[in-house]
């Protein structure tokens, strides 16, 4: 899907697993306001990577290699940045995502939810191409893209 010329959400994806990141990318490359400019493997990475392409939204694992997510929050200052962290986790363990929303995260997604939505729209476009042999625009799970929508602003 082309981009629009209007302003774009810019969105780093920091996971250290693949097959996770790649289903969430095509997610949000579904919508034509977001864009994602990188992608980041563990803690080590999303640092430097922050630096360099300074997003409007980073989605952070709390549990990679190398620096966790709790630790790119605590070595990261987000002041400087114009960057606002959304938080990705599959733990039940409430003490952490309340941790990382007093180091600055502004928002939470639980994986299960994202794979749910990714899950739901791969088997909701097989079914609509089948039956109707049209191409489909993604826009059910505008949930997801809300998130990165209002975490964006300033």
């Amino acid at each position: 899907m082309a981009k629009t010329t209007k302003q774009q959400i810019r969105v780093l994806l920091a996971d250290d697993h693949a097959i996770f990141r790649d289903g969430l990318r095509k997610l949000l490359d579904s919508d034509e306001d977001i864009t994602i400019v990188g992608e980041a493997q563990n803690g080590a990475e999303c640092i430097k990577m922050l630096a360099k392409l300074k997003p409007d939204i980073l989605l952070l694992d709390l549990r990679m290699p190398d620096k966790d997510g709790l630790a790119v929050l605590e070595e990261v200052n987000f002041d400087t940045l114009p960057t606002r962290v959304v938080v990705l986790t599959a733990a039940e363990d409430d003490r952490d995502v309340v941790r990382a929303m007093r180091l600055g995260a502004r928002g939470v997604v639980l994986k299960q939810s994202a794979y749910r939505f990714a899950g739901e729209e791969y088997s909701s476009r097989a079914r609509r191409r089948n039956l109707a042999r049209q191409p489909h625009d993604c826009r059910s799970h505008e949930s997801v893209f809300e998130v990165c929508r209002i975490r964006a602003a300033p």
